[in-house]
């Protein structure tokens, strides 16, 4: 099961999900192996796995979300519609993912991330003296969020509401959740940022 994390699988996943339209068992495919990329090494069986994207096409269907009217041939429906049905219903598997983050070109340069979230969770980390502790940073991205630090919107019951990169008034906020946060840190960990 190494093969889910070879990076051009998990490329053309990110690739599916970043896309205008696709089709719900593509969504589920990419969905199911970013969300095992992410998990511990001892996994379940192939069968485990069909049976996990088979459950996310069925709810992905169930959703009825409009469908492209150019594709007649195939249902396909908006990953990022499906995104949104999912904030609180399944953890979504991050777009920021292969967010690479740009690099400095001089050793005093300010290296920038792409996904806003990434730069304030690294400087919370800072703020907890290199702490890892999910419980810790969460308390200081709310303490951000209080603050009106970019790019928190509101705090609510489920977590943190933030506007990712490409946000304009009236679309959905990101959320930032425990078990999100832990997907972060685990990302940050393996690019070697923290």
């Amino acid at each position: 099961m190494t093969k889910l994390k070879s990076k051009p699988i998990l490329k053309r996943a990110a690739h599916i999900l970043s896309q205008e339209f696709s089709t719900p068992k593509d969504i589920a495919w990419a969905w199911v192996t970013l969300l095992l990329s992410q998990e511990e090494e001892t996994r379940g069986s192939e069968a485990k796995r069909y049976s996990r994207i088979a459950e996310f096409e069925a709810w992905i269907l169930e959703l009825n979300l409009p469908s492209n009217p150019k594709n007649i041939d195939f249902i396909t429906v908006s990953p990022e519609a499906v995104k949104n049905a999912a904030r609180n219903v399944f953890e979504w598997p991050h777009d920021y993912i292969f967010d690479e983050p740009a690099k400095a070109k001089h050793p005093d340069s300010k290296v920038i991330h792409k996904e806003a979230i990434t730069q304030v969770i690294l400087d919370a980390i800072k703020d907890a003296n290199g702490s890892n502790d999910r419980s810790i940073l969460m308390a200081i991205l709310e303490g951000y969020a209080k603050e009106g630090k970019e790019p928190f919107a509101n705090i609510t019951t489920e977590g943190i509401e933030w506007r990712g990169s490409n946000w304009s008034e009236g679309d959905k906020y990101m959320l930032l959740t425990d078990k999100s946060l832990n997907n972060r840190l685990t990302n940050l960990r393996k690019k070697g940022i923290i």
